[in-house]
C-alpha cells in the first residue's frame, strides 16, 4: 500500500511529451508506507523538529522565488519569432520558468502539509523567526535588475541547500521529492540564468557596478541568512558540513557570472566568492561565520 504525497491535479495539455514537467512528477511521488512507519520509528523527537522546520524552511523560500524573475519586462521586450509554417510565435521561456517555480512550491506546500498532517507533535514546535531570513532577502528587491541579479544568487544557493538536505535529512518524503525536482533541475537553472542575463542586458558602466555591488551584498546576506537552518538541523542531531556548502555556492556562483557578458570585469567578484579575498572582507567574513 502506498500513500500519495502530493497532489498536483492541474496539468496543462500542450506540451513537448520529450520534457516531463513538475507537475507530472510530483504527481507521482509517492511515499512506502513501511518506509514512513520505519522512519517514525527510528528518528528521534528532535530530529522530526529539525525535519519540519527544513521542510518549512523550504516552503517560504520557493514561495518567495516564484516571482524573482521580472517576467512582465521580459514578455515586453523578447521579439516574436517566425516558425517553419510562417506563423509568428512569442518566445515562451519566461512564462515556462514562471510555471515551473510555481509547481515547485506547491510541490513543497503538499509536502509541508502531509508532514503535519502525519508528525503534528513535531509540526508544532515553531522554529525561530530567523529561519525565514533567506526568504526574506528573496522577497525584498528593488527594480528588475536588482531581481534578476538575485535571481542568479538563488540559482546558486538553493541548490547547495538542496544537495545538504539531501545529504542529512532521511525523511523519506523530503528525499523522494528532491530527487523528482532535482533530475532537470540543472537544465532549469541554465535557462534561469539565461533569462536573468537577457534581463541585466549589456554590462558596462553604471549597470556593471550595480551588478557588481548587488552580487557582493545578497551573496553574503544570503550565506548568513542560511546559517539559521544549518542550527536547527544540528540541534536535530545531523552533522553539517557548512564549510563544504559555503565553498559550493561560491563555485557555482563564480560559474554563472562567468557566463555573463562582462565577466572578464568581475574577476574580482569571483575571487572574493571564491574566498581569496583578504581576511576581513565582507565575503571573507561571511564564509569564516559560515563555518
Amino acid at each position: 500500500m502506498r500513500r500519495r504525497l502530493l497532489t498536483c491535479e492541474r496539468a496543462l495539455s500542450r506540451y513537448d511529451p520529450a520534457m516531463r514537467r513538475l507537475e507530472d512528477e510530483a504527481r507521482e511521488i509517492r511515499i512506502p508506507s513501511e518506509a514512513l512507519a520505519r522512519w517514525a520509528l527510528e528518528t528521534p523527537a528532535v530530529a522530526k523538529e529539525a525535519t519540519a522546520s527544513a521542510l518549512a524552511f523550504m516552503v517560504h523560500v520557493e514561495h518567495a522565488s516564484t516571482t524573482l524573475l521580472p517576467v512582465p519586462t521580459i514578455l515586453r521586450s523578447e521579439q516574436a519569432v517566425l516558425d517553419p509554417d510562417g506563423f509568428l510565435r512569442q518566445p515562451r521561456g519566461a512564462v515556462e520558468h514562471f510555471r515551473l517555480r510555481s509547481y515547485r512550491a506547491i510541490a513543497w506546500m503538499d509536502a509541508f502539509i502531509f508532514f503535519r498532517e502525519k508528525f503534528p507533535a513535531a509540526a508544532e514546535r515553531q522554529p525561530p523567526e530567523a529561519l525565514y531570513n533567506l526568504p526574506q532577502l528573496f522577497s525584498s528587491r528593488g527594480d528588475d535588475l536588482d531581481a534578476a541579479t538575485d535571481l542568479l544568487v538563488r540559482e546558486c544557493v538553493l541548490p547547495e541547500i538542496e544537495e545538504m538536505l539531501a545529504r542529512t535529512v532521511t525523511y523519506p518524503g523530503l528525499q523522494l521529492l528532491l530527487n523528482s525536482v532535482r533530475e532537470h533541475e540543472p537544465q532549469r537553472s541554465a535557462e534561469a540564468r539565461r533569462l536573468a542575463a537577457s534581463v541585466m542586458g549589456d554590462l558596462s558602466g553604471t549597470r556593471l557596478w550595480r551588478v557588481r555591488t548587488r552580487l557582493v551584498t545578497t551573496g553574503t546576506r544570503a550565506l548568513l541568512a542560511g546559517r539559521p537552518l544549518l542550527d536547527e538541523l544540528e540541534r536535530g542531531g545531523f552533522r553539517i558540513d557548512r564549510t563544504r556548502s559555503a565553498r559550493g555556492f561560491a563555485r557555482r556562483l563564480e560559474e554563472a557570472v562567468s557566463e555573463l557578458p562582462g565577466a572578464p570585469v568581475l574577476q574580482s567578484i569571483l575571487r572574493q566568492l571564491a574566498g581569496s579575498m583578504p581576511p576581513g572582507s565582507a565575503i571573507d567574513d561571511a564564509l569564516r561565520q559560515a563555518r
